[in-house]
């Protein structure tokens, strides 16, 4: 019975070290999810905020014109920003183009 006794420890400590190693492999993958999320709501945000900042440079006159057009071109051409921010900014342009005619 010995023989059998030691079979049944030996299977039992072999499961067991499954389940640690299955526990810890979950646990990972769980952090790591919701880490990732934190960092895509991160990312997500910091582009709002960039975008708002952005908005109040074009929409705001006693900014230089050079900056409210650099602005733009961020805002519209790079960020995809559209609505009365971007004909703000078409109007930026028609205006820099009237006072830089040669």
């Amino acid at each position: 019975m010995s023989g059998l006794a030691e079979h049944i420890v030996a299977v039992a400590a072999v499961i067991s070290a499954a389940t640690v190693i299955l526990t810890a492999i979950i646990t990972a993958y769980r952090f790591i999810r919701k880490w990732d999320k934190w960092r895509e709501d991160k990312d997500k945000h910091d582009i709002e905020n960039y975008k708002a900042i952005l908005r109040l440079v074009i929409m705001t006159p006693e900014m230089p014109l050079s900056e409210r057009i650099e602005a733009g071109d961020v805002y519209v051409n790079k960020l995809s920003g559209n609505g009365g921010v971007k004909q703000k900014y078409k109007e930026l342009l028609q205006r820099f183009a009237e006072e830089h005619k040669e």
